[in-house]
């Protein structure tokens, strides 16, 4: 019976062959999505190119010319068409149709933002990020194969297919509805941008505002400007016979100026905003005014009243300004901080020149006044003064500043920022006239924006490549002043004719304090005319810093700064003056003197005996101990002539601190009157100065024993951080310590001082790690206050403190966890107060004039003189006396709190400073310790750009360095110091190098040097200067140098650790050897000797051969940094033929604590191995021993010379028994040494061998 066919086996009820079927539908599918998705990226791709190319024909679209040159970015919006619109849309739609697909399927009537707005199914479910990327596309074709793929293989029909096609679908159209819109976006941003680089904005509403603004406000207006213009023209000097002016009629007019155009750069720095504003008052154009406008229009109007003559026989005349008109194309740049107020300066200039109009009649009045600027020429020569004198203030380049940040703070919108120094070294083929016999005499005048002419330098005769060498300095109020140094050639007879000018923008000095070498391009009217090499240098005002809790730091103490001096009123003039002139009114004024020379003087004030001038006058004080500041009220009489009435004398130390106690009212002499005077100093730390101190006395110094950290942060990201410790007072630095190589737990165990001016000072110890090339780095600081170190007994005077434990403080950084701990001592020492040599010179010289004028005196004088001072006495006594008893105790701002105004005494009981005692040189110099007060006055050397150095002692760093010199002869007048801890030992190392920052033992760039006793150089040059002649490297090269010195004694007791004599050189005989262990099979050894001082190997002996007895008789000589930390270690080795490692025979330590400097002691040392002795000599030199960098600290074994050889081999020396020399006095009473003797020291006899060093276990 024949089989029946097999069933066809079902899956799901569809039939194998169904299966097929669905295999290929959804092999079809997939292969439809793969390509319909290409599509859809080549749509994408050809969508984004669309838009780029309209984006790039937008950028590169012309603007049309315009007719009025002066408002070329005035574009009014024109009508558009309906051909224009529909041609749009028409554009829109075909970039549509480029990017992707369904654009017939929309409707044409959908708005764009319709069109944004929809949302499709999938887009609730998806966010943002799954779309538009390349690789989100490529994932789309990945899922919609693989799902056809796995649908066809379970035996999915077409429907399914259908749904999954529908998903991709959706996903798609959503990409491509987002891409597009993102297009769109960029391209109307984009255009937007174009669109503000090239066209403006209208103000229409801003002027509609003032339409109606202007009615209510302008009554307002005239009233306070004739009210601030009649106060500001009584104090202006009127020559003979105007008695005086005023501002009798003011208006502006019924119409309103208008803000024409506003344009907006985009492209500029982040915090920099820059507009261009144009702006209009044209009161005659009435074309815009309506018919009620024009019925009650008002014109403008100014009307001055001069009134000539005196009292009865006077007249007032009427000069009239009318019809004023002005036009202006104004640049406002905008510096923007992130503090308030957020604008930190604001800088105006004119694009180009104004245009503006008037009509002035001088005489006649409103009905028969002549227009002046009818004559012929008149109206632009007025023209032309007016833009002269604004260009070099307003017109582009140059701008008016305002420094925002600075006014709100409450700081004067005139008031200094800093310091600029330029030095004009030489000018190359500059060219003047081309008259026949015409020689160029050039110098250079200096304008500093708004401040105008500052400085000149002197004139040089007959040469086109002038050299000047001049550096002048000038009061900066806004960096974005530019500076112009005008090069003008000089005549007799003619007028000075400008050669040309060089501008210099010194707001680069904000990034770049100090440039140098500068070629300037004299240019004169296009065209170069020359150069001029110059430096520029920019010190800013010092102030105090704020700390992370908010609190500021006061500025740091510095003899050099500005001054901002006020003379604000005075009072009861009449009293003072002479009889008769003060009946009807004084018309006083008055002179500013700073150390006897005319620095300002006031505008004078008519009729009037309580003058209020409020006028402020800053320079630059390059002394501020010794300034002496003196005013003088004059009286300008017509008939009389100008005559003093009163002065007032005070030094600026002692106006600063009566002002600090709400002290500001002053008795004038003659007595009487009485002024209101201020003063604020702002120091300036301004190296090269002539003349300048540039140095506080300080109140003592402050003492750091920095001993190790521990855990610090590691900066480096191979190895470890190089750190150093430096101690910063007011942000300055003062001290450092050495450096220690590659160690995040560095033992430093070394003292560094620093000198303190206040005892309100910050002082900051900082870790730091040191780098080779660019700014070191900091690893976390610990903050002290000096009050928690410097205190006064009850007579005032400052005492020492001594810290009676170790201390230790976690370092912290700015926005940073603490990481890192620092221990160290810190103690204070005060400065004796003794007075300084140039205080005894001048009392001295003043002692002998007064001697001189009392012998002149007659005795009826000197008995006038007497009773003159008795009666002055007197009423100063009981005008204090009366004072007492009204005033309270306390005065704020120079007004009691009962309203009455505070005299010049101050009734509070105020403690007394401790007087200062009388020494001579002699007497000063018998203190060993102190602070050595050196000034730098002049030098000549064999090269210029060079620095001089100064150290003293054993610091590595120098004390001082010099600004850089820019000739071969150069005047310094610069002022550092140094701590001498022990004056008849000290030495002092003075030196010319072309490196600023270099260590002691640095040579390379040194030209010159010298070193000698600090005692011989204070003797040879006390408060006089004295010539020092260097050394120089280069033979026939002569270089010296001019200086001063001065020595402040302190009272101190010296740890016997710093003390020369825990340090110096130790000279070693290796004599000999006894009873060696043998080490060869013959029963002999070939012995060596190495010594090693705190681990560092300093020399090695020779071979003896074949002997336990060797003589070597060899001698050299090595370094002790601290004779009582000192490890001095004796090694001896057997030498071995070969590769292999010498056999160790022992080793022994040689006494170095108990030697008695410069005497020869013999020293038998045991050795710790089987047996052996070895014997030496020895003798100990004390002398400072420079410190350095080697990995180990400068106290605890720092090694700055390795041993030499001093001698050969010396013979005929006998071996004798005797053991250890007894201890010298110094140390037996001093102190004990703070390691054991006894102990091993781990050894590497290769590396000895070899002549490296590595590190050795201490002594134990």
């Amino acid at each position: 019976m024949a089989e029946k066919p097999a069933k066809k086996k079902m899956f799901g009820g569809i039939p194998v062959l169904s299966q097929a079927t669905s295999v290929v539908s959804g092999t079809v599918g997939a292969a439809t999505n793969v390509v319909g998705a290409g599509a859809g990226l080549v749509g994408n791709v050809a969508g984004t190119a669309l838009d780029v190319a309209t984006l790039g024909a937008l950028k590169t679209e012309e603007d049309p010319t315009e007719t009025d040159p002066l408002w070329q970015m005035h574009r009014e919006p024109e009508p558009v068409s309906e051909k224009e619109i529909e041609a749009k849309k028409k554009r829109k739609r075909t970039m549509a149709e480029g990017v992707g697909a369904w654009v017939d399927d929309l409707a044409e009537d959908y708005d764009d933002e319709d069109f944004r707005d929809r949302v499709t199914f999938l887009e609730t479910y998806l966010k943002d990020k799954f779309y538009g990327d390349w690789y989100h596309n490529a994932a789309v074709i990945f899922v919609t194969s693989f799902f056809s793929w796995l649908v066809a293989r379970l035996g999915g029909g077409l429907v399914w297919l259908v749904i999954i096609c529908a998903f991709t679908a959706t996903y798609y159209r959503t990409s491509i509805i987002r891409v597009r819109n993102r297009v769109r976006d960029d391209i109307a941003r984009e255009a937007a941008l174009v669109k503000l680089e090239t066209d403006a904005e209208t103000m229409e509403w801003l002027n509609s505002f003032l339409v109606k603004f202007w009615a209510i406000y302008l009554p307002s207006l005239n009233d306070m400007v004739i009210q601030i213009a009649n106060q500001n023209l009584a104090g202006v000097p009127t020559p003979t016979p105007i008695d005086g002016v005023t501002l009798s009629r003011f208006t502006l007019g019924s119409k309103p100026p208008r803000i024409d155009l506003v344009r907006t750069y985009p492209k500029t720095e982040d915090d920099v905003v820059v507009m261009d504003w144009g702006f209009s008052f044209t009161p005659n154009d009435t074309a815009d005014l309506t018919s009620r406008q024009l019925k009650n229009k008002v014109n403008p109007l100014v009307e001055l009243q001069v009134r000539v003559g005196k009292g009865v026989i006077s007249k007032n005349l009427p000069v009239l300004v009318q019809d004023m008109a002005f036009k202006g194309l104004i640049q406002i740049k905008l510096k923007l901080i992130t503090t308030f107020p957020h604008i930190q300066t604001a800088s105006i200039s004119f694009l180009r020149q104004p245009y503006f109009d008037f009509v002035l009649k001088p005489i006649g009045g409103e009905t028969l006044g002549f227009d002046i600027n009818f004559i012929p020429g008149l109206d632009g020569f007025i023209k032309s003064m007016v833009h002269d004198n604004l260009g070099p203030m307003l017109y582009d380049p140059n701008s008016f500043s305002l420094n925002v940040e600075q006014m709100l703070a409450g700081n004067p919108a005139d008031a200094a920022i800093g310091v600029l120094a330029v030095t004009a070294y030489n000018g190359r083929n500059l060219r003047g006239s081309d008259a026949i016999g015409n020689t160029v005499d050039p110098y250079i005048k200096f304008l500093l924006g708004s401040q105008g002419e500052v400085g000149r330098t002197s004139i040089k005769s007959d040469t086109s490549n002038p050299r000047w060498n001049e550096t002048k300095f000038f009061l900066v109020r806004s960096l974005t002043d530019p500076l112009i140094m005008e090069v003008i050639d000089f005549n007799d007879v003619r007028k000075d004719k400008k050669i040309g000018e060089v501008t210099f923008p010194i707001e680069r000095l904000d990034a770049e304090p100090e440039v140098e070498n500068q070629v300037g391009k004299v240019v004169h009217n296009g065209k170069e005319r020359g150069d001029v090499i110059f430096d520029a240098r920019f010190f800013p005002i010092l102030g105090g810093k704020t700390l992370e809790d908010g609190t500021v730091e006061p500025p740091p103490q510095l003899n050099t700064g500005i001054m901002r001096f006020t003379f604000h009123q005075a009072k009861d003039l009449g009293k003072a003056a002479k009889k008769g002139f003060a009946s009807g009114g004084l018309n006083p004024f008055a002179k500013y003197y700073l150390d006897g020379k005319l620095i300002h003087t006031t505008r004078m004030l008519k009729r009037t005996n309580d003058p209020v001038w409020d006028e402020a006058k800053e320079v630059l004080i390059t002394n501020k101990t010794s300034a002496m500041i003196r005013v003088v009220v004059s009286d300008d009489k017509d008939l009389s002539g100008s005559s003093d009435i009163c002065s007032y004398q005070i030094s600026l130390e002692e106006l600063l601190t009566e002002n600090e106690k709400a002290n500001d009212w002053f008795s004038l002499s003659p007595a009487g009157a009485k002024c209101r005077l201020s003063a604020q100093w702002k120091p300036v730390a301004v190296k090269g100065i002539s003349g300048s101190g540039g140095y506080v006395k300080p109140i003592g110094v402050m003492r750091f024993h920095l001993k190790k950290a521990t855990d610090l942060r590691n900066l480096e990201t191979v190895g470890k951080v190089d750190p150093y410790v430096r101690a910063m007072v007011s942000n300055y630095a003062k001290n450092r310590t050495v450096t220690i190589h590659g160690d995040l737990n560095p033992e430093w165990d070394e003292v560094i001082y620093a000198t303190i001016t206040s005892e309100k000072e910050k002082i900051a110890l900082e870790v730091m790690d040191s780098e080779s090339s660019g700014k070191d780095r900091s690893l976390g600081l610990v903050t002290l206050n000096g009050q928690d170190f410097i205190k006064k007994n009850e007579k005032g005077e400052f005492v020492e403190y001594i810290d009676p434990t170790e201390r230790s403080a976690a370092l912290t950084m700015s926005g940073r966890a603490p990481k890192g701990t620092l221990f160290y001592t810190a103690s204070f020492f005060p400065i004796l107060g003794i007075m300084d040599p140039d205080d005894i010179a001048a009392e001295e010289k003043a002692k002998k004039e007064a001697e001189e004028a009392e012998a002149k005196l007659t005795p009826e004088e000197r008995k006038k003189r007497d009773e003159e001072a008795a009666k002055k006495a007197a009423e100063e006594a009981k005008k204090a006396a009366e004072e007492a008893k009204k005033a309270p105790t306390t005065v704020t701002n120079g007004v009691a709190p009962n309203g009455a105004e505070a005299a010049a005494v101050v009734t509070a009981e105020e403690p007394k400073e401790p007087e200062l005692i009388r020494m001579d040189k002699d007497e000063v110099l018998k203190h060993d310790s102190g602070l050595i007060v050196f000034k730098i006055i002049e030098g000549s050397f064999s090269k210029n750009e060079v620095f001089v150095q100064v150290f003293f002692d054993d610091f590595l760093f120098p004390s001082y360095v010099s600004g850089r010199t820019h000739g071969r002869k150069a005047k310094f007048e610069e002022v550092g110091d140094g701590f001498i801890r022990e004056l008849e030992w000290s030495k002092i190392h003075i030196r010319v190098t072309t490196k600023e920052q270099s260590t002691r033992d640095d040579t390379e760039g040194v030209i010159a040097s010298t070193t000698g006793s600090t005692l011989a150089h204070l003797k040879s040059g006390y408060a006089t200067p004295v010539k020092i002649a260097l050394q120089s490297k280069e033979p026939g090269m002569p270089n010296d140098l001019s200086m001063s010195f001065k020595f402040n004694p302190i009272i101190m007791a010296l740890d016997p650790m710093e003390s020369h004599i825990n340090q110096g050189f130790l000279k070693v005989t290796l004599v000999d050897a006894t009873n060696l262990p043998a080490a060869d099979r013959r029963g002999k050894s070939d012995p060596y000797c190495v010594f090693e001082m705190n681990g560092e190997k300093v020399y090695k002996s020779q071979v003896i051969k074949k002997t336990l007895n060797p003589s070597y008789n060899e001698s050299f000589e090595c370094s002790v940094p601290s004779r009582t930390k000192a490890q001095f270690v004796c090694n001896v080795f057997d030498w071995d033929m070969g590769p292999a490692e010498d056999d160790f025979l022992g080793k022994g330590l040689i006494d170095v604590v108990h030697l008695e400097p410069m005497e020869t002691a013999e020293q038998i040392i045991t050795l710790d191995g089987k047996s052996g002795q070895v014997r030496v000599i020895v003798q100990f030199r004390p002398e400072y021993v420079m410190r350095a960098t080697v990995g180990t600290a400068a106290l605890n074994g720092t090694l700055a010379v390795p041993g030499k050889v001093i001698s050969a081999p010396i013979k005929g020396v006998g071996f004798a028994a005797g053991g250890v020399v007894k201890g010298a006095s110094f140390f037996r009473h001093g102190f004990k040494s703070s390691k054991d003797k006894n102990g091993s020291l781990a050894d590497d006899a290769a590396s000895m061998r070899s002549g490296r060093t590595t590190s050795k276990k201490s002594v134990k």
